[in-house]
């Protein structure tokens, strides 16, 4: 069981005083010429209203940091890098933006005890630094099947419990499922998809295809390692979109999904879309080419092996289907039967190119 505490800052990039920002630099080791550069960045700035050829009258800009500067972001981070040093106990907490994720393993009172207390040492540092929470954008999931879903609060404002949340652009529940999130993306991926085809006045399917490829495919890819699915109806609900699209291209209507895909430079279903996303994803992290620990995912079979590649990772053994059907479990069968020069490829691009080779049919749930 677990608790995660989603926190949402009032106006953050707005609100960050500029004083404590140069303070802070000098924690952090800036100082001379960058410093005081810097501090002129942020001092004397105004701001106006344009519409259409009327000026509104400047006002200076008091805090905050520059929006649509590049050096903007990198201050916010430096303002807010010292929240993961407040926490301690078993608190972990992830940070992207202004986006703040509180979570820890929840067996008893004392764990919710600490769980409150580092909700309660986040509400002070963010008055602290006048970067106020918003308490109203801010919940709670409680994830396990016997959670007892304790209440948190922030500045003595209950924090609501909810069932499923967005999760940067990713819906999922308190049993980590993404069914929520299957409907979402299918049915703006059709909008988009349908929009093309009344829009776009070529009727050239090459054309169109790469429309969708670029309009409407992201939407059904991002971020697909965390939430692919398993189950047959889930799959066929998003490979959906695709096959309806092509469908209605000229000349492809009494076409298979197959043939047509081959018509349209031999492109990928969805479903083997994710797969080599996911294997793609197995490979910078089985080689380091991402920051994320190998051992919080896998692990390398020991064992000795007389065929197969020196790669080979164990398969753990799983208790419920979020953990067998998780990124970390579901293509470890896929990745130990790759051939051993795809494996040990020297980048990520050669990866690609030699997956891109395989046939993966035998391992789709989907025609």
């Amino acid at each position: 069981m677990a608790d995660v505490a989603y926190i949402d800052f009032q106006k953050a990039f707005d609100s960050v005083v500029h004083s404590k920002l140069c303070h802070k630099l000098k924690s952090y080791g800036v100082s001379g010429k960058l410093l005081d550069w810097v501090t002129d960045f942020l001092s004397n700035r105004v701001q106006a209203v344009r519409v259409n050829n009327k000026l509104s009258d400047f006002v200076p800009v008091r805090s905050g940091v520059p929006q649509g500067s590049v050096l903007g972001p990198v201050l916010f981070l430096l303002y807010i890098n010292d929240i993961a040093d407040l926490f301690g106990n078993g608190l972990s907490i992830k940070l992207f933006a202004d986006d703040v994720k509180l979570y820890a393993v929840i067996n008893d009172v004392t764990d919710t005890n600490n769980f409150q207390a580092g909700l309660d040492a986040l509400n002070l540092w963010s008055v602290t630094w006048q970067l106020p929470i918003s308490t109203q954008k801010c919940a709670v999931l409680h994830l396990g099947r016997h959670n007892a879903g304790y209440s948190y609060s922030v500045d003595s404002v209950s924090l609501p419990n909810v069932k499923e949340i967005v999760d940067l652009g990713i819906t999922v529940d308190n049993n980590l499922r993404f069914s929520k999130h299957y409907r979402i993306i299918a049915n703006k991926a059709n909008q988009r998809a349908s929009l093309i085809l009344k829009t776009f006045v070529s009727r050239e399917p090459l054309l169109l295809f790469k429309a969708f490829t670029v309009y409407v495919r992201p939407l059904l890819d991002y971020c697909s390692p965390v939430w692919a699915p398993v189950y047959k109806t889930d799959i066929e609900l998003i490979e959906r979109v695709q096959r309806r699209f092509t469908k209605r291209l000229r000349g492809f209507k009494y076409l298979s999904y197959s043939d047509r895909l081959i018509l349209l430079n031999n492109a990928d279903s969805l479903e083997q879309r994710r797969l080599k996303h996911d294997l793609t994803m197995i490979f910078k992290i089985m080689h380091n080419l991402i920051c994320i620990n190998f051992d919080d995912f896998f692990a390398l079979n020991s064992f000795t092996i007389t065929r197969g590649h020196d790669y080979k990772l164990v398969k753990p053994v799983c208790n419920n289907n979020a953990r067998q059907f998780s990124f970390a479990c579901r293509r470890i069968d896929i990745w130990n039967e790759l051939p051993a020069d795809v494996v040990s490829c020297n980048t990520v691009n050669t990866f690609k190119i030699c997956i891109n080779k395989l046939n993966f049919n035998k391992y789709l749930k989907v025609d």
